[in-house]
């Protein structure tokens, strides 16, 4: 597959995605860097000679507008990256302190709706034992971030997402790719919706184990449906039905018939 094909495929699936992560070297706008630990800053892309400096977690950095990049080139275990810096174009190790992406402050109270576990930093390897239980959260902080080496759109999906800071008992901790009733778009129908086979029904649009209740093949009434494609090619479908025991959202595993009225 060509590059500017996968560019193409890659920058549609994540203007879909409404992200802020860039594709490519030659796009705008320029590509975005996210500090999450502290991070020297060098003459050259050797290390042989004293840092100048440094940057302190949680900055934006972006690529110098000469720097040699390509999304398209696999990343070794000892790359350097070129960036802008208030002493001007410096160099910086392109290692675990560093995350393709873009980090604002945003402070918004959530609703979080799956239990999600507690990192330290934006980084999988601080995860703690600690997990939250759907509840309101409060977010004071996002990282929007990307894969460092790109393949296709598919891969590139896997590996972008979000995450959030928040506030703990423990202090400021944070949470990735969270389960949010923010992020849950429905729009309304009315309309019957005929279930093929059994399903599991839940109060909220996601799927936690030992939360559900069976619900028996049968006809119940569609007030709202909710899609999405985590995957290019994997749409995800939601309805959100009307029960004896009130609301419930159900994903089919099995065939289901749209029964509209005819107007």
């Amino acid at each position: 597959m060509k590059k500017e094909f996968i560019g193409l495929v890659l920058t549609t699936f994540l203007m879909t995605m409404s992200t802020t992560y860039p594709i490519h070297a030659e796009a705008a706008p320029p590509i975005n860097f996210v500090i999450i630990q502290d991070t020297n800053l060098y003459p050259g892309d050797d290390g042989g000679s004293s840092p100048l400096g440094a940057i302190s977690p949680y900055q934006n950095v972006q690529l110098a507008p000469d720097s040699p990049f390509s999304f398209y080139d696999k990343r070794g275990s000892d790359e350097w990256l070129k960036v802008q810096t208030w002493l001007g174009d410096r160099w910086i190790r392109d290692d675990d302190k560093v995350l393709y992406g873009t980090y604002a402050e945003q402070r918004n109270t959530l609703t979080l709706l799956k239990t999600a576990n507690l990192f330290n930093q934006p980084d999988t390897n601080t995860k703690t034992n600690l997990m939250l239980a759907p509840q309101e959260i409060f977010s004071t902080a996002t990282i929007h971030y990307g894969p460092k080496y790109v393949i296709n759109a598919m891969s590139a999906s896997g590996q972008s997402g979000t995450w959030y800071q928040i506030d703990t008992w423990l202090g400021p901790k944070w949470i990735m790719n969270p389960a949010l009733m923010e992020d849950v778009h429905a729009e309304p129908i009315d309309f019957k919706l005929k279930l093929m086979g059994a399903e599991t029904v839940f109060l909220v649009p996601y799927e936690q184990e030992g939360s559900g209740e069976i619900l028996e093949p049968g006809t119940v009434q569609a007030i709202a449906k909710w899609q999405y494609a985590p995957l290019p090619a994997n749409v995800i479908t939601w309805y959100k039905i009307n029960l004896p025991q009130g609301e419930r959202w159900v994903r089919p595993k099995n065939e289901t018939i749209e029964i509209k009225s005819k107007s």
